[in-house]
C-alpha cells in the first residue's frame, strides 16, 4: 500500500496548518483592540458563528453527514451492525426523554450530555491525529492528556453555552460560570505542563508541533472567551475538527473507489479521483440544509441530535486498528 501511487494520504502538514485559525483569531482581537477599539467585537461579531448563514451551511451538520454516507455501505454496516443498533435504541431513547420528559430539566440533562459527548468526540478526534503523527501509542501519559483535555474543553464548552440552554444560578453565592472559568484555567496549566512532557518524548517534528497545537488550542480558546470573543472560541475548534474530518472522509472514498468499487454515492458518477472531493460535500451540504430547515419540527429535531450521538459514537472506533475503513486511511507524517 504504501508504494502504490494510487493511494492517497492525509498529509499530517494541512492538518497542522488548520491550526493557524489560532494566531489569526488572536491577530483579529488585538487588531479590533487597538485599532478598531473593540467596534468588531460591540457592533459586528456575533456571539455565535451559525448567525452567520454560509457557516451553518458549510459547517457543523455537514461533517456528520458525511461521515454517515462513508459509513452507509452495505460491507461496514454488515460488519458493525452489532455495535450500532442498540447505540441507536439506546441514543433514540435519550433523545425522546430529553425532548419530551418534564422539562426543563429533562432538556437540560440532555444539553449536558451532549456537551460531555461533543467535547470528548472533537478531542477524542484531534488527540488521536496528534498520536498518530508523532507515532506514539496511548500510554499513561498521553491517556492523562486526553482526560485533562477533555475536562478543560467541557468546563469551556459550558461557560460558552450553559448560560443559554442552562441559566444562570449561583453555588454557595457565586457564579457558577465564574467556578468554571477558574477550573477551565487550573486544568489548563496542568494540560500545559503535560503537553510539554508529551512533546519532549515525541520522535518526530511534526508530531510534537501536532501535540502542542492542541494544547495551545484549549488555552487559546479560555484565554479569548474571557476577553469576550465568543465567536473565536466556537469558530476555531470548529474548523479545524470540521476539515481534518472532511480530509479523513474524501481521502476513504478516494482510495476506496480506486481500489475496490465505488461506494453507493458515487457508482453512476465517473470514477475520477476528484469525484469524492466535490460530491461528497456537496451532498453533505444539500441533506444538513435541508435538515437544518426543518428542524423546528420535532421529527427533525430529534433525527438531527441522534445523528449526531451515533456520529459520536461510531467515529470512537471505526477509524481504529484492523477496522475495514482504516485500510483506506493513512497518514502522511
Amino acid at each position: 500500500m504504501q508504494s502504490d501511487l494510487s493511494f492517497h494520504y492525509v498529509d499530517g502538514r494541512w492538518l497542522l496548518a488548520l491550526y493557524a485559525v489560532i494566531p489569526l483569531s488572536f491577530a483579529v482581537i488585538a487588531f479590533d483592540a487597538l485599532v478598531l477599539q473593540r467596534a468588531l467585537l460591540h457592533n459586528l461579531l456575533p456571539d455565535d458563528p451559525d448567525d452567520w448563514a454560509l457557516w451553518a451551511l458549510l459547517f457543523g451538520l455537514p461533517h456528520i453527514i458525511a461521515s454517515a454516507l462513508t459509513l452507509s455501505d452495505r460491507t461496514y454496516l454488515r460488519h458493525y451492525r452489532r455495535q450500532l443498533l442498540p447505540a441507536l435504541l439506546a441514543f433514540l431513547l435519550i433523545c425522546l426523554v430529553g425532548w419530551y420528559g418534564p422539562q426543563p430539566l429533562s432538556y437540560q440533562l440532555l444539553f449536558v450530555f451532549f456537551a460531555g459527548f461533543t467535547v470528548l468526540h472533537v478531542l477524542s478526534q484531534q488527540l488521536g491525529i496528534a498520536l498518530v503523527l508523532s507515532g506514539r501509542r496511548p500510554g499513561r501519559l498521553f491517556r492523562l492528556w486526553k482526560w485533562v483535555a477533555v475536562a478543560a474543553g467541557l468546563a469551556i464548552y459550558l461557560n460558552v453555552y450553559g448560560g443559554q440552554y442552562l441559566g444562570h444560578f449561583r453555588v454557595a453565592g457565586t457564579d457558577v460560570y465564574a467556578l468554571l472559568a477558574g477550573l477551565a484555567g487550573a486544568l489548563c496549566v496542568i494540560l500545559l505542563l503535560l503537553t510539554w512532557r508529551l512533546a519532549g518524548a515525541c520522535e518526530g517534528r511534526l508530531g510534537c508541533w501536532f501535540i502542542w497545537a492542541n494544547g495551545a488550542l484549549l488555552v487559546s480558546a479560555l484565554m479569548i472567551n474571557q476577553l469576550g470573543y465568543t465567536l473565536l472560541v466556537i469558530l476555531m475548534p470548529r474548523l479545524i475538527h470540521d476539515l481534518t474530518a472532511f480530509s479523513v472522509y474524501i481521502t476513504h472514498d478516494r482510495n476506496r473507489q480506486v481500489r475496490t468499487s465505488a461506494g453507493w454515492l458515487y457508482r453512476w458518477l465517473p470514477s475520477a479521483g476528484m469525484t469524492p472531493f466535490v460530491v461528497l460535500p456537496a451532498a453533505s451540504i444539500l441533506i444538513a440544509w435541508f435538515l437544518n430547515s426543518y428542524q423546528q419540527h420535532a421529527f427533525i429535531g430529534i433525527a438531527i441530535l441522534l445523528i449526531s450521538f451515533m456520529h459520536y459514537y461510531w467515529e470512537g472506533f471505526v477509524w481504529r486498528g484492523e477496522s475495514p475503513l482504516r485500510q483506506y486511511v493513512c497518514f502522511r507524517r
